[in-house]
Formats: structure tokens, C-alpha cells, sequence
């Protein structure tokens, strides 16, 4: 027990090294595999397209809703606007790992 208690961030280090490396080969696999016939691509850009519009717009309408508690953040005197300035890169980062 006191092995990990003494190890814990290397653990977890390997442990994070070992999912990356599952995430690249998992990926290199996949990009390998045959794209499928006409039709099932002329589908998958469908699929692609309409992600994306439906994307574009939830995060407009994030952003618009997002806007309201930035500014009562900033106004707020306890907390101001570095804890707005927080929350706005948390919403942004976030929703760059989103999309």
C-alpha cells in the first residue's frame, strides 16, 4: 500500500502514458481501414455536415447564454472580474475541446 501512497503521480503518469498510447494505435487503426462504398461515404458527409451546422449553432447559443453570468461575475463586487475572466476561459477551452 505504501507503494502507491509514495508513487502515486508516477502511477498515474504511466498510467496516462499507457492510455495515450492505446488512443494512438486505436487511431492509426482506424485510418487504416477501408473507407466503404460511394453511397456509405456519400452518407458519412452527410452526417459530417449536419454535425457541423448543429454544432455551429449550440454554440452560438452557448455563447449568448454564456454572456449573461460573465457580466453578473464581473459586476459582482465579492467576486469580480477575474473570476469572470475565469469562467469565460473555462467556457472557451471547454468548448474547443468540444468541438
Amino acid at each position: 500500500m505504501d507503494f502507491f501512497n509514495d508513487h502515486a503521480v508516477a502511477f498515474a503518469l504511466i498510467c496516462a502514458g499507457v492510455a495515450v498510447g492505446f488512443g494512438i494505435y486505436f487511431t492509426l487503426w482506424l485510418l487504416r481501414q477501408p473507407a466503404g462504398s460511394e453511397r456509405m461515404q456519400e452518407i458519412s458527409r452527410a452526417v459530417q455536415e449536419g454535425a457541423a451546422a448543429y454544432l455551429r449553432r449550440q454554440y452560438t447559443t452557448i455563447a449568448g447564454v454564456a454572456l449573461v453570468p460573465f457580466l453578473v461575475l464581473g459586476f459582482y463586487n465579492e467576486l469580480g472580474w477575474g473570476t469572470a475572466i475565469g469562467f469565460a476561459v473555462g467556457a472557451i477551452l471547454s468548448a474547443a475541446a468540444g468541438f
